[in-house]
């Protein structure tokens, strides 16, 4: 196949080489770019882009799709994983073939994607596990068989050590893609669904007359599984409906029969790379990966790709019958006794076949002449580190090195093998050799310890945890870094608790464990729990926003035997006030705010003055400035002055939102040998809001009072002549 352009996209330089040399592996004329600029405007030319969505390529999957040309694809790297994301992804374009994850994804990942949407060719597990796998493979056709096959996966899966929680993930898997292919896929020749309309318990008694192909792998690292129907019928927007379904509705489980969207849903929830493979009308093949190693399940890739190689020679298996079960293959029922002659082969047929014959036995004899003469064979020793590892030859075990070392005999000179030493607890170590004539060959294979896992939890969680004096993390964390097999003491330290100090056992290489620890309240402190209705507010505590915190709230810890007032605000509501005073070392102590509809009358000025909100309690004759939490209505708002005569009086309404008050005051002197007289009373000096005013002046000497007009400016004194 000639070299097809690629383009490779991504903002971060050092990401964007190991895609670029990741593209190339998969045979593409690779161009990396770090921003859209590099693409010009107008058709983007190429067979295959590849974005990596970070930076300012975040949002720019429409664009490039609606810039590809016809049989051009995406494959889209996200930075993290989650299966919302990756789904609302796919469903952008068409031209997006698969997702993979920045933080998770290996160059090998890339470049086996990349080759399966450049080539087309993607049917059969052998494209996607590693060179030298042994890939099994079965047929099956009906419950019961599916019943069979399923155990003798596990059964696999217990032999290559796969832990319990991987085995049970790769069970309902496998359990769940055989029961679409069964009973989901099968269609008639109007492509109605044969099953659609049988209660579930009369299928287990019908079978059809094509058998579903399932094939199966494992490496010691990846276990790789596949099933294969011969339809072709499921559809990239049915995939992704069900699982957009699943996860945004209320009602997940597709309750119709014959639903399969729960079953999607699950395998994702449940496999670290899940793929489908389909020729439309021919065949539909569905792939999940499990990452043994990781130890969190989650989904890495995700694909949806298309057959471009096969012409449905292969993969087809002619028109659906439905057949009850017992009954075998069409082709066996002819064979039987059935009490009449079997029609006569045309003789041109016969001759055909002859010719076949002569040629199929020439070709045989061809390639087996070479086993006849005599093959040189010779030893291998395989010395591993640790002892005890078991030795495996192109997959089969050929011993156990139990003193360090085994030797095995009859191995062909210069063909070449794959060694592999496999030990519990230990990764795998491996190798491919080709022996030579003369003395045996030595081959040295180091095998790593896995990690052991500690899961380390706390009641209440934030704790700083510390081991030899050094933090490791804030529960709940996962350590790996522990020594296998050995007990490590590890402290806790919590504000507001006492500090705690405990040993932890870590388990042999490859376990987990977990760990929780509940602390105790220092005396000094007490906690909080903050519920309001509706929920969803925001919480202060004397007078400090608790940032990210919202009603209901998790443990908050104040200082015991003082009084705290906790606010609960949330908009197009009444703001409330709790006022709370725990005691020492008590824990969960409650607040609760019913909210009411409202808002709040918030008041300033920029002279020292005092406000009363008419009517509502707690708002009578409060410093400025001031927030009164109200109740939607009317209400009468008077600020009062306190260095100088002054009052000003305002009515609002308060609807869902906070109705400011900001009043801008400056004041009037009254010149020697006269007063100011406001509001009944006798003073020098009245404060008054900007602007043109009116003021009553009493001459002392005359005994009269007129009004005299002035211009009040915020923050100054005017004097009256």
């Amino acid at each position: 196949m000639l070299a097809r352009r690629v383009i490779a996209l991504s903002a971060d330089k050092a990401f964007g080489k190991v895609m670029a040399t990741s593209l190339k592996a998969a045979g593409g004329v690779v161009e990396l770019h770090q921003s859209m600029d590099g693409l010009g405007r107008g058709d983007i030319q190429a067979a295959l882009v590849v974005v990596h969505l970070d930076g300012e390529l975040v949002s720019v999957v429409e664009d490039l799709a609606l810039r590809l040309g016809n049989d051009a694809r995406l494959i889209v790297i996200l930075p993290t994983a989650a299966l919302s994301r990756t789904v609302d992804v796919m469903k952008i374009s068409d031209r997006v073939a698969g997702i993979l994850i920045a933080a998770h994804m290996r160059p090998v990942d890339l470049a086996a994607m990349a080759t399966r949407v450049l080539a087309g060719d993607i049917f059969g597990l052998e494209k996607l596990v590693p060179w030298g796998t042994r890939v099994y493979s079965t047929l099956v056709g009906d419950y019961q068989e599916k019943s069979l096959c399923i155990a003798q996966i596990t059964e696999f899966a217990e032999l290559m050590s796969v832990r319990r929680k991987y085995r049970e993930a790769i069970e309902q898997s496998v359990d769940e893609m055989l029961m679409n292919a069964l009973y989901d896929a099968p269609v008639d020749d109007q492509g109605k669904q044969i099953f659609a309309e049988i209660p579930t318990k009369s299928r287990i008694q019908l079978r059809m007359e094509q058998k579903v192909v399932v094939q199966y792998a494992c490496d010691g690292n990846t276990f790789t599984v596949s099933v294969r129907d011969s339809f072709g019928t499921l559809d990239r927007s049915t995939v992704l409906r069900y699982l957009w379904k699943c996860l945004h509705s209320e009602q997940q489980i597709d309750r119709k029969t014959g639903g399969a969207g729960l079953g999607l849903y699950l395998i994702a929830n449940s496999s670290t790379r899940f793929m489908f493979n389909v020729l439309p009308d021919v065949a539909t093949e569905c792939v999940c990966q499990f990452d043994l190693e990781s130890p969190k399940v989650q989904l890495e890739g995700f694909g949806f790709f298309s057959e471009k190689i096969d012409a449905a020679g292969r993969l087809a298996a002619g028109p659906s019958r439905l057949l009850p079960q017992g009954v075998g293959h069409p082709v066996e029922r002819r064979t039987g006794n059935r009490g009449g002659p079997e029609p006569r082969t045309p003789r041109g047929m016969i001759g055909a076949l002859s010719a076949a014959i002569v040629l199929l036995v020439a070709l045989i004899v061809m390639v087996a002449w070479p086993r006849f003469a005599r093959t040189p064979t010779t030893s291998v020793t395989v010395a591993t580190e640790p002892a005890g590892a078991t030795i495996e030859i192109d997959g089969s075990a050929r011993g156990v090195a139990s003193g360090g070392s085994l030797t095995v005999s009859g191995l062909q000179v210069g063909r070449a093998y794959r060694v592999v030493a496999r030990l519990d607890g230990h990764s795998p170590a491996e190798t491919v050799f080709q022996p030579a004539e003369g003395p045996p060959t030595n081959l040295a294979l180091r095998l790593v310890p896995r990690t052991s896992t500690v899961l380390i939890d706390s009641d209440p969680r934030g704790a700083a945890v510390l081991a030899g004096g050094v933090e490791v993390g804030i529960t709940p964390v996962t350590v790996t870094t522990f020594t296998p097999n050995s007990e490590v003491p590890v402290t806790f330290r919590h504000g507001g608790y006492a500090e705690v100090t405990r040993s932890i056992h870590v388990p042999s290489p490859g376990g987990e464990a977990q760990v929780m620890q509940s602390l105790t309240m220092d005396a000094a402190f007490a906690t909080l729990l903050v519920t309001s209705e509706p929920s969803g507010a925001d919480v202060w505590i004397d007078g400090q926003r608790q940032i990210g915190i919202t009603t209901p709230t998790r443990e908050l810890l104040v200082e015991a035997g003082k009084r705290h007032v906790v606010g609960i605000r949330l908009g197009k509501f009444a703001p409330a006030s709790v006022a709370v005073a725990p005691g020492q070392g008590a824990r969960n102590v409650p607040v609760h705010a019913a909210l009411v509809p409202g808002a709040a009358i918030a008041v300033s000025a920029n002279l020292d003055a005092r406000v009363t909100i008419a009517g509502v309690k707690g708002c009578i004759k409060q410093p400025l400035p001031f927030d009164c939490a109200v109740p939607a209505g009317n209400y009468q708002v008077d600020v009062e002055t306190t260095k100088m005569t002054g009052k000003v009086r305002r009515l609002v309404e308060v609807k869902d939102d906070t109705v400011e008050v900001n009043l801008e005051l400056g004041w009037v002197e009254a010149p020697s040998g006269k007063r100011l007289v406001f509001g009944g009373r006798e003073t020098s000096r009245v404060a008054l809001e900007e602007g043109k005013r009116v003021v009553m002046v009493l001459d002392e000497a005359a005994g009269t009072t007129s009004p005299v007009d002035v211009r009040i400016t915020t923050g100054r004194a005017t004097s009256i002549p």
